[in-house]
């Protein structure tokens, strides 16, 4: 139903059946009574129950905390109404704060966060819309407190050219592995069905900082589901994973563990993540009893070590290399130098040399 404004319902306010009339500023506004449904999804459940605890907890503030709660809502912006933001109670700035945390499984934030407008678009070097897989390649995550939030929906018929209203949330934060984000089973346990090749698919997708719960800019794409990338319509290659548990080396008494490098042929950037102790200056140290996934290529890595005992501010650069020998394929571990500081953590996205 739309409700158009006549001169029957100048200054008029009140509710006469579905129809709802009162003036705002000026402007004489209808709105037409919501029908929900009666089906309710298991997520949407959830959902309402979370909002609803979030809303009371409201209540139990005291009136120095609404206080802040309000100075924290005159910076945030509502729903865009007739071309104006609106503006945000301090209730609905607690509500929506607490229910991005929620959705990380963050505890309930009663403290209004100091405002900051720092959240940054999401970067990545790729997108796929496959009909095995939903995957974002090479995303820059902010820090680890960044969370990716996803929303998808399939075109409702091929004509239609905007479908962003369509969409839900299929990730409600979901973390970076490898620089990578793989939405396929978070999609399809949402939607209940896989993806149709030739079907075109709308995307919403924004960082979502779960310390403070705040969002930064949408970011929107739609594509057409098949084989190829959005980006560049170049075909998926899977990332490889070279994992080791932990090697020690005898003759320099230095440990390597935790390791998990993930590359992509033909890619340019390389994710690591381990650590590492080194008893001597300067170290060399092969790892030859790992097993390498297979398509492995030779290609030579540099990343950035942070101490992690005696001196957190040391850094050291620390190279990775792939290379083959007689009997296969290892990995060759270089450290140049450690001074005092024999233990640093990597947590890096580095260039690959092949």
């Amino acid at each position: 139903m739309i409700a158009k404004p006549s001169i029957a319902f100048n200054d008029f306010s009140g509710t006469a059946k579905d129809v709802t009339a009162r003036s705002v500023n000026g402007r004489n506004i209808l709105s037409v009574r919501a029908q929900q449904s009666k089906i309710v999804t298991p997520a949407q459940a959830v959902s309402r129950n979370k909002l609803s605890k979030i809303s009371r907890a409201y209540k139990q503030l005291s009136d120095s905390q609404m206080t802040a709660w309000g100075t924290l809502a005159s910076h945030l912006k509502g729903i865009s109404t007739f071309g104006s933001p609106a503006e945000l109670t301090p209730h609905n700035a607690f509500v929506r704060i607490n229910s991005n945390r929620a959705m990380v499984g963050m505890p309930l934030l009663t403290e209004a966060p100091a405002y900051v407008a720092d959240v940054p678009e999401v970067e990545y070097e790729d997108f796929w819309i496959m009909p095995e897989r939903i995957v974002f390649m090479n995303v820059q995550q902010p820090s680890d407190n960044h969370f990716l939030v996803v929303k998808m929906s399939p075109a409702q018929s091929p004509g239609v050219t905007n479908g962003w209203s369509k969409t839900v949330i299929v990730a409600p934060g979901v973390d970076v592995e490898y620089g990578d984000v793989d939405l396929t089973e978070r999609y399809v346990d949402i939607k209940g069905f896989e993806l149709i090749p030739g079907q075109k698919y709308f995307c919403e997708f924004w960082w979502l900082d779960s310390t403070t719960g705040f969002t930064g800019e949408s970011m929107w794409v739609s594509a057409i589901c098949k084989d190829t990338s959005v980006g560049y319509d170049a075909p998926y290659v899977p990332r490889t994973i070279i994992e080791v548990d932990e090697a020690y080396d005898d003759f320099t008494r230095c440990y390597l563990g935790d390791m998990e490098v993930g590359l992509v042929k033909g890619s340019a950037l390389a994710n690591g993540k381990f650590i590492y102790e080194w008893r001597n200056t300067r170290v060399n140290m092969y790892v030859e009893d790992v097993t390498l996934p297979p398509g492995i290529f030779p290609c030579d890595m540099v990343f950035m070590g942070r101490g992690t005992k005696l001196d957190p501010r040391s850094i050291n650069l620390v190279s990775v290399s792939v290379d083959n020998y007689s009997e296969g394929t290892r990995l060759h571990i270089n450290v140049p130098s450690c001074r005092t500081e024999h233990y640093y953590e990597v947590f890096d996205t580095t260039a690959v040399i092949e």
